[in-house]
């Protein structure tokens, strides 16, 4: 559960959507032929890390040559920050780096179903839950000293995770927040860094 398929594993006939989550965070999704194809703005249930969420369909009827242009496009994406990034760090892209990102297999998760009118209505109880969430965060991290400002949360939809979103100017080792917090929330823990404090 939450690996997702590889793409030469998906039925030729399955259809492919972008779905989108809290900050913009996006996926490529796909459908089964025997299901009905979510449209643009649909909510859909779809899988997940270790279990299921819920997201709002951006892109739909991808066929699979516009899905593997897609792709292409986000791996050269990727590729060119990679390289800027190593270039900041002092570190000279090698060849290796540049060859497996190029071999990597793709994995494309699956849309389960249409959200259900009472799963959408218990979006606004996560929207809350989230927000406690965030004041619990930034409060330790206050309590701890960290350089580090957290500046949202988000629950998968099923709560088996619970990713905080922070900006940092450099590395902070977070690993007794995230101890701290799972011993107070017993879900998987997610940190994610979403820029940082330099102009």
């Amino acid at each position: 559960m939450g690996k997702g398929s590889l793409l030469a594993e998906i039925d030729e006939t399955a259809l492919f959507c972008v779905v989108e989550f809290k900050r913009g965070r996006s996926d490529m999704y796909f459908s089964q032929p025997d299901q009905p194809t979510p449209s643009r703005n649909d909510l859909v249930i779809v899988e997940a890390d270790r279990g299921h969420d819920l997201g709002k369909v951006t892109l739909d009827r991808i066929s699979r040559s516009q899905l593997v242009s897609m792709i292409k496009q986000q791996q050269e994406k990727q590729q060119q920050q990679q390289q800027q990034q190593q270039q900041l760090n002092g570190n000279g892209t090698t060849e290796e780096t540049t060859t497996a990102a190029k071999k990597k297999e793709v994995s494309i998760k699956q849309v389960i179903r249409l959200a259900k009118p009472a799963e959408i209505t218990l979006l606004m109880g996560k929207s809350q839950d989230e927000a406690k969430a965030l004041l619990v965060c930034q409060s330790k991290v206050k309590q701890k000293q960290m350089p580090m400002q957290v500046v949202d949360a988000e629950y998968q939809w099923d709560k088996r995770k619970l990713t905080f979103y922070f900006i940092a100017d450099r590395r902070v080792d977070f690993r007794e927040l995230v101890r701290d917090l799972f011993k107070l929330y017993k879900t998987r823990i997610w940190m994610c860094a979403v820029g940082s404090n330099q102009s």
